[in-house]
């Protein structure tokens, strides 16, 4: 009896080891018949994934697998998608594209001293350039290098007048206001990030994913007439000549192949939630 316990468990973990086989074997088949590598598969996925996206690379080379064989291809690439999303590489991927989306914070005001410091750098360099090219020019061109040199010299005084408005401590306080509002509209722009991109946790992003295939493709009329115009197949209907990309591929795809999609989609939200 003892010797039954052992193996039973021994074959199961053996028949779950086989069935895994067959699937990545299929998958790994379906990514030839696409002529994509498994890096470029991997890319793709994350790409669409993080972007709420549908692009399928190998459009042409699916349109080689059998009609009544789709639905299982389905289901196949399916799991292929659902298994790359649990490993530790798409986690790398997505923290990293996290990072990459969250806010920057306002960037400090400068004091009006700084400000004042920085405006006589560059209008001192100006006199300077201005004075050095002068002596490049003709003589009947200099006296318009004249009254250049002598505005930008009155600018520079100006700038140390107590009376200027663009250098008063008014102007900081106001620069300070509208940093301290900045910080506040930043604070909720990263929590926002937070509850839309949690740390280590891409399942928001996934389900968002999932969610816009199905309201994307919800109502694909799989008895809509087509007709040639001009060697290109174009709806007969116009509204659905204006369908996005995926409707009309769920469309070419068929009904039994679309529906295999949507059930797989709500499968995979349903354990999201």
């Amino acid at each position: 009896m003892k010797k039954i316990l052992i193996v039973l468990p021994m074959l199961l973990i053996g028949v779950g080891f086989y069935a895994g086989k067959l699937i990545d074997d299929k998958a790994k088949n379906l990514l030839q018949t696409m002529k994509l590598s498994e890096d470029n598969a991997k890319n793709t996925i994350f790409s669409d994934i993080s972007s709420s996206s549908f692009y399928l690379p190998g459009i042409k080379e699916l349109k080689s697998i059998a009609e009544n064989d789709r639905a299982t291809q389905v289901e196949v690439i399916g799991k292929y998608v659902k298994d790359f999303t649990t490993t530790e590489d798409f986690k790398k991927r997505y923290n990293e594209y996290r990072e990459s989306r969250k806010p920057s914070p306002p960037e400090k005001p400068k004091t009006s001293a700084e400000l004042k410091e920085e405006y006589k750098n560059d209008l001192n360099k100006s006199i300077a350039e201005m004075k050095a090219n002068k002596s490049s020019v003709a003589a009947d061109q200099q006296a318009m290098f004249d009254e250049t040199i002598k505005m930008l010299e009155q600018q520079l005084v100006e700038i140390d007048n107590p009376d200027n408005p663009m250098f008063s401590p008014e102007m900081d306080k106001y620069s300070q206001m509208g940093y301290e509002q900045q910080m506040e509209q930043h604070k909720k722009d990263i929590e926002e990030w937070e509850a839309k991109y949690p740390a280590n946790n891409p399942k928001p992003v996934i389900k968002i994913w999932l969610e816009s295939f199905l309201e994307q493709t919800k109502d694909v009329d799989f008895g809509a007439q087509t007709a040639i115009d001009k060697n290109r197949t174009l709806f007969v209907k116009q509204e659905y000549e204006r369908k996005n990309n995926t409707w009309k591929l769920c469309y070419r795809a068929g009904k039994e192949t679309t529906g295999a999609a949507h059930k797989f989609a709500n499968s995979w939200l349903n354990e999201l939630k």
